[in-house]
């Protein structure tokens, strides 16, 4: 992960709604209302997230489903969100900014998801890198059964 995109949510910032306004400028992102709302709830989430989890997160009630949908969308085309399949008919995403670079396993018995800190992919990154491709990314998901679910 690039080390200028964790500056942005150091923890030196204080003012939360600051970073994200920081945050859309650089992207040339117009600061509304819905988008600062849509990062706090992303921001305050552990897990990754669907568009309708999200929309429940919000404190506006008066947001509606398109508009969520429409910022994440946005979002996710410029890289401040990244988007997460776990093989189940929801995409969830989660802020690429605030977080280290992480990986995810999911339970497919309680679907409960945890965080993989490690990722050995860095080093192809680096070396496709020197092959001279530019603005890699990569996603990857594990699946298995959860200690809780294979005593049960």
């Amino acid at each position: 992960m690039n080390k200028s995109r964790n500056k942005l949510f150091s923890a030196e910032r204080n003012d939360v709604s600051e970073e994200f306004r920081f945050l859309l400028n650089s992207k040339s992102q117009r600061v509304t209302g819905p988008r600062l709302e849509i990062l706090r709830v992303l921001k305050e989430s552990r897990d990754p997230m669907t568009i309708s989890e999200i929309h429940g997160k919000v404190k506006n009630k008066n947001m509606d489903l398109a508009t969520v949908y429409r910022t994440v969308n946005l979002f996710y085309e410029n890289n401040i969100v990244c988007e997460i399949d776990f093989k189940d008919e929801f995409k969830r995403y989660e802020l690429l900014y605030d977080r280290n670079h992480h990986h995810h396993i999911v339970c497919r018995k309680c679907r409960k998801i945890e965080n993989v800190d490690t990722c050995i992919l860095n080093e192809l990154e680096k070396f496709l890198t020197e092959k001279g491709y530019s603005e890699i990314t990569h996603s990857l998901e594990f699946f298995g059964i959860c200690s809780e679910c294979r005593k049960n």
